[in-house]
């Protein structure tokens, strides 16, 4: 099986019942605890699988626990409403009898009407920017060679940065960051199957925004990084396949809490999504230890 069909095979899921799936893990950056994308992405799968003729146009998530990469996870879908126009699904991820992730998604019929966006920001194009298998080195002076397999070796999307990737970065700079992304091999063009990937995607290198104004801090002390909540809405038909340009910000961060934004544009200005994620950021006190954290 190939690195492409072995990761839409771990999306797809292996039904139970109407209502009920089983998905397993794939390789993370933390030795013990699953991305959380995984988890995103396979419970929209699920709830794709119990609707017809409607695609997901809005989801919210709500991070409980993290899971760990040897169990399997068990996805319940509950069906809130078949209305005209749209449907509402709401799933439960759970692992060893703990709720992992909760999350709510709406469906809709592919409709017709106004048009209109902000502008995609004005940059250069992705093949002027380096891929991300060119920082091995920089990865392997800091510690890092099981995150860049999870980047690079064991992913199937290609990311190009536009900055220093903020995983090797150590000096202080504003709370931006902006990468091209697409498929690195060619996935099927299924619209359900398109946005479950976007799923996966959407929680990538996503709170790490938040830090980017602290790297001297968190780059010498013991830190938690750890998404809490995700939202994401789909606005226009999503195509992996080709380059897409993930746009980044930290909008604010207070406490131990950030807030950060994303938009997903394609390559040709289409604004395609736009994902709202709310995260711990702390440093850690001497000796103590992360229950979870965010490991992409």
């Amino acid at each position: 099986m190939s690195l492409v069909e072995d990761f839409i095979a771990h999306l797809n899921l292996e039904r139970m019942t109407e209502s009920e799936f089983v998905g397993y893990s794939r390789y993370s950056a933390a030795e013990n605890h699953v991305y959380g994308g995984q988890v995103l992405g396979q419970a929209l799968s699920a709830a794709n699988q119990t609707v017809e003729g409607r695609l997901c146009h809005s989801l919210s998530a709500q991070f409980l626990r993290a899971g760990n990469l040897a169990g399997p996870i068990h996805f319940k879908v509950a069906n809130l409403r078949d209305g005209r126009n749209f449907s509402v699904r709401r799933v439960s991820a759970e692992q060893a009898g703990r709720e992992l992730l909760t999350l709510d998604a709406s469906f809709h019929i592919e409709a017709q009407g106004y048009d209109q966006q902000p502008t995609m920001p004005a940059v250069m194009g992705p093949e002027s920017f380096r891929a991300m298998e060119s920082y091995r080195d920089n990865f392997e002076e800091l510690g890092l060679l099981r995150l860049y397999d999870f980047l690079v070796t064991q992913s199937v999307i290609d990311f190009r940065c536009l900055e220093l990737p903020s995983y090797l970065e150590t000096n202080n700079r504003p709370a931006v960051q902006r990468m091209w992304l697409r498929a690195k091999h060619a996935v099927p063009n299924d619209p359900a199957l398109q946005r479950a990937i976007l799923g996966f995607i959407s929680d990538h290198n996503f709170i790490r925004t938040a830090s980017l104004p602290y790297r001297d801090q968190v780059s010498s002390r013991p830190s938690q990084m750890a998404t809490l909540n995700h939202s994401m809405w789909i606005h226009r038909p999503v195509d992996l396949n080709n380059w897409h340009l993930y746009d980044v910000h930290s909008a604010n961060a207070f406490g131990d809490r950030a807030l950060v934004i994303g938009h997903m544009y394609a390559q040709t200005g289409e604004l395609v999504a736009t994902m709202v994620q709310e995260g711990m950021l702390r440093l850690l006190d001497d000796g103590e230890l992360a229950s979870f954290s965010e490991n992409a």
